[in-house]
C-alpha cells in the first residue's frame, strides 16, 4: 500500500499556503495573554523559539520521507512498522481531530459574543464543519486549490490590518523582549505555545505532493516561517497596543487589539472587526486540512481507501462533539494546556522516532 501523486501535483503557492494555514490557526486568538502570563516581555521570544524548533522537525521529517517510494512517510510507516505503525497513524487521525475540534470551539465563542452577539454556538460549530466538509472532500489538490485564494486574501488584510495597528501602538516597546529573562517563564511559554503549530504535523501526508527534496523542503519552511510572522506580528501589534496589564484582563486579545482600529475616512470604521470576519478564512482552512488529514491517516492506518469519506465524516462527527463538550472559554483553555498541548509535544517527538525506524535501511540477508 502507497500514496501515488502525479509530479508537481501541489504548486510551491499551494505548498507554501496549506503549511501556512495548518499553522496560523490553533489558540492564536488567545496567544498574547497566554505568553505575557509565562514568559512576560519575553513572549515574542518563545514564538521565535517554538516556529524555529517546528521548522528543525519539518526538516528532519522531509528528509527522512524523501528515503521512501513516493515519499509516502504515512504509508511506509504501515508497510514497514505493520501493526504498530496502523495504530500509530489511527492516533495520528484523532489528532487531527483533536486540534480541529479545539480549533472551532475557540473560534465559535469568539465569534458567537464579538462577531456575532446572541449567535448559537453550536450554529456557528456545525456551519465550520458544513464548509469544511465541503473542502475536505477532496483529494489534495482540490483541497489547496479550495483554501488557497481564501486564505491568501485573508492573511493579506490581516497583515494590512496589523501593520495599521502597530503605526499607533502606543506601547510598542513593551512588546519587546526584556533584560532580563526567566528560565521558568520562557519554558512555561514553550510549552503552552507549542500548539500554535500543531497542525504542521499534517506534513507527514503533504510530502508525497511536492516535486523533490530540494524544491518541496523549502517550500515547506517558507509555509512556517509565514505562519510564525503573522503570529510575531499579531502578538506585538496586540501588546504593543493594549499593553501586557490589559492584555492579561482580556478573553481575546488579539480580537479587542484589532477593533481599536477605526478608520473614520474608511466606508466601514470598524475595520478591525471586519478583519475578525475574515478570519474565518484561517479556522475553515486549518479545520478542513485536518479533517481532511484524519480521513487519510484512518483510511491508510485500515487499508480502505475506498472507505476515506466515511472517516472524513467520522472526523467531523468527532471535531462537533468536542467543541459541543467544552463549553466554555475558560474550559477550552484548561482543556489546550492539559491536554492539547502535551499531545502535541508527543505527537512531534514521536513523529520523529517513527520516522527514523519507518525509513532505516534494512541489512541485506547474503
Amino acid at each position: 500500500m502507497s500514496v501515488t501523486a502525479p509530479a508537481r501535483s501541489l504548486s510551491g503557492l499551494e505548498a507554501v499556503a496549506l503549511t501556512a494555514a495548518a499553522s496560523f490557526a490553533e489558540g492564536v486568538f488567545v496567544m498574547p495573554r497566554i505568553l505575557v502570563a509565562d514568559a512576560g516581555r519575553a513572549g515574542g521570544l518563545v514564538l521565535l523559539a517554538v516556529a524555529l524548533l517546528t521548522a528543525a522537525w519539518a526538516t528532519v521529517i522531509a528528509w527522512r520521507a524523501w528515503r521512501v517510494e513516493d515519499r509516502a512517510l504515512a504509508a511506509a510507516t504501515v508497510r514497514r512498522l505493520g501493526l504498530f505503525g496502523r495504530v500509530w497513524l489511527l492516533v495520528c487521525g484523532a489528532f487531527a481531530v483533536l486540534l480541529a475540534g479545539t480549533m472551532v470551539r475557540e473560534y465559535a465563542g469568539m465569534a458567537a459574543t464579538v462577531i456575532m452577539p446572541g449567535a448559537s454556538r453550536l450554529s456557528v460549530i456545525v456551519l465550520i464543519a458544513v464548509a469544511a466538509a465541503s473542502a475536505a472532500r477532496h483529494r489534495v489538490e482540490g483541497l489547496a486549490r479550495t483554501i488557497l485564494i481564501a486564505f491568501v486574501a485573508a492573511a493579506l488584510l490581516t497583515a494590512v490590518t496589523f501593520v495599521l495597528v502597530l503605526a499607533r501602538a502606543p506601547e510598542l516597546f513593551s512588546a519587546l523582549p526584556g533584560p532580563h529573562l526567566a528560565v521558568r517563564g520562557l519554558a512555561a511559554g514553550l510549552f503552552d505555545a507549542s500548539a500554535l503549530f500543531a497542525g504542521t504535523s499534517v506534513l507527514v501526508l503533504l510530502l508525497p505532493f511536492q516535486e523533490s527534496a530540494h524544491r518541496g523542503l523549502p517550500h515547506v519552511l517558507r509555509g512556517v516561517l509565514l505562519g510564525m510572522a503573522m503570529m510575531i506580528l499579531a502578538y506585538v501589534a496586540t501588546v504593543g497596543t493594549l499593553g501586557p496589564q490589559y492584555v492579561l484582563s482580556q478573553v481575546w486579545p488579539v480580537v479587542t487589539a484589532m477593533r481599536t482600529l477605526v478608520l473614520s475616512s474608511f466606508v466601514i470604521n470598524r475595520f478591525g472587526t471586519v478583519v475578525a470576519m475574515a478570519w474565518s478564512a484561517f479556522v475553515l482552512a486549518f479545520t478542513a486540512i485536518q479533517v481532511w488529514a484524519a480521513g487519510e491517516f484512518w483510511s491508510l492506518a485500515v487499508g480502505a481507501r475506498n472507505l476515506r469519506w466515511l472517516f472524513v465524516v467520522l472526523s467531523l462527527a468527532g471535531l462537533v462533539a468536542l467543541g459541543v463538550a467544552l463549553p466554555d472559554q475558560a474550559t477550552t483553555e484548561e482543556f489546550v494546556r492539559g491536554v492539547v498541548d502535551p499531545a502535541t509535544i508527543g505527537v512531534f517527538v514521536l513523529w520523529l522516532g517513527v520516522a527514523l525506524l519507518a525509513t532505516r535501511r534494512r541489512a541485506r540477508v547474503p
